[in-house]
């Protein structure tokens, strides 16, 4: 097993690399969305030590996992990776929670399943967050759940030239901390089970949709720990984006685009594995 020194040093990497992900203002999710997962690193396999909680992602087909690049770019191939797609519930959480500066890394107290290989969009850059996408891949028939749909190509841009848009709501599902604002300075809690809420449009590049915070919104928002986590279509289950990273203190959902023809030729490849 890998020191606590390794463990903070991952936080601050994360913290630094600004990942988001837990749904803010949400309520638990239940079984609304079977499709979406957590992600979990594991130091020593199958070993004494437990798999530790780090983003959320989503199921592309009965074998396949995606989640964001970042989440799987801070560590080399010594760690295992592992997905569980139990949603947990405050009385019974799929990882133990906690203060996210204070209590990380969080114990995967779940049932999960183990990849059999970990593939990085070719053109992921982690400076600009470009391409942020990463497939797993597993056994054929791991996942016994309806897989997301993929938005198709240029979706969002088709919704941005209808006057729609801007009150257009999207749907939020991740795992992970709920950033508190009572004090003067924020603090974050996982809570250890998956959470939905909605948030509106704010922006959109060639890229990336941007999605208003709660503060901004009063509605739900993301922050940190969950990257990966998918953001659908209003009540639909078509995933429109993924999310990369967020504003200062949680404040604005920065996600990469799925309906971006580059991306979605890239995913597509595994969308139908089996």
């Amino acid at each position: 097993m890998k020191t606590p020194t390794v463990a903070l040093s991952l936080l601050a990497t994360l913290l630094i690399c600004a990942p988001a992900g837990a749904v803010d203002n949400g309520i638990p999710d239940g079984n609304r969305h079977p499709n979406v997962g957590l992600l979990g690193f594991d130091f020593d396999a199958e070993g004494a030590s437990p798999p530790f909680f780090l983003c959320s992602g989503s199921v592309l087909s009965d074998r396949t996992f995606l989640t964001a690049a970042h989440c799987v770019d801070v560590f080399d191939d010594t760690v295992q990776w592992v997905v569980s797609l139990e949603p947990g519930t405050p009385q019974h959480p799929a990882y133990t929670p906690g203060l996210v500066f204070d209590d990380f890394p969080f114990a995967i107290t779940a049932p999960v399943e183990r990849p059999l290989a970990t593939i990085v969009h070719p053109g992921f850059d982690p400076d600009t967050l470009a391409h942020d996408l990463a497939i797993l891949v597993f056994a054929p028939r791991t996942f016994d759940v309806p897989p997301v749909e993929l938005a198709h190509p240029h979706l969002l841009d088709a919704l941005a030239r209808k006057p729609g848009i801007a009150g257009t709501s999207f749907t939020l599902v991740g795992y992970g901390a709920d950033p508190d604002y009572s004090a003067a300075e924020p603090r974050y809690l996982a809570r250890g089970y998956r959470q939905t809420a909605t948030a509106p449009y704010l922006a959109l590049t060639s890229r990336q949709l941007r999605l208003a915070g709660s503060l901004q919104s009063g509605q739900g928002g993301l922050c940190l720990g969950d990257s990966g986590s998918p953001q659908f279509l209003g009540t639909s289950n078509v995933a429109v984006s993924q999310l990369s990273a967020v504003g200062d203190t949680c404040q604005e959902i920065v996600a990469q685009r799925l309906d971006a023809p580059a991306d979605r030729r890239f995913l597509s490849r595994y969308k139908n594995t089996r």
